[in-house]
């Protein structure tokens, strides 16, 4: 908190400049700036004696311990190798009482299975925008995919998708245009 009075007021209630003295500020800047350099050149020498470091450490007269090689973090989905979330996807299966224990291969079972039906379902997406000239996938191109796809269409049947329209039929063909029809024109 500041204290009031501490600073020399001026005319309207404004403080002056701390370094009121031409050539203070000059040497201030210059003070900061080489504690700045020395803080630097301190963390480059600290990291460079940690990286530089021989793979064994002397103790005292003749001990010598080996270092112990660090083992990374792996994450649960870099371990089962997939892209979806192993672990957030088993905090929601642990929220949501499924179960009273619920295990952790579940969850990259259940990682697995979702990973694997989204990129069935984007493969095919991708085929029907690309059909249709198209460099991005809208939710037309999905419902396609799924509707044309039998097993996808069989689980997915009473499933709506908002934008996805209608299969298109063969049946249905717009009126061909007569040349004197005043309705056509």
């Amino acid at each position: 908190r500041a204290i009031p009075g501490a600073l020399p007021r001026l005319g309207a209630g404004r403080a002056t400049p701390l370094f009121r003295k031409p050539g203070h500020c000059r040497k201030a800047t210059v003070v900061t700036f080489m504690a700045c350099l020395v803080f630097v050149v301190l963390i480059a020498v600290a990291t460079w004696c940690t990286v530089a470091r021989p793979d064994w450490v002397t103790l005292g007269e003749g001990e010598v311990q080996e270092d112990k090689p660090k083992k990374t973090r792996m994450s649960k989905t870099a371990r089962a190798g997939l892209r979806y979330p192993v672990g957030r996807i088993n905090r929601h299966l642990r929220k949501g009482k499924y179960g009273q224990r619920i295990s952790t291969s579940a969850a990259v079972m259940m990682a697995a299975v979702v990973e694997y039906l989204s990129a069935e379902v984007l493969e095919l997406a991708g085929n029907i925008a690309m059909d249709h000239r198209k460099n991005r996938i809208t939710p037309r191109h999905i419902y396609l995919g799924i509707k044309l796809d039998e097993e996808l269409s069989r689980h997915l049947d009473d499933v709506t998708i908002h934008e996805g329209g209608v299969l298109p039929t063969e049946d249905v063909k717009p009126p061909k245009k007569k040349k004197n029809d005043p309705i056509m024109q």
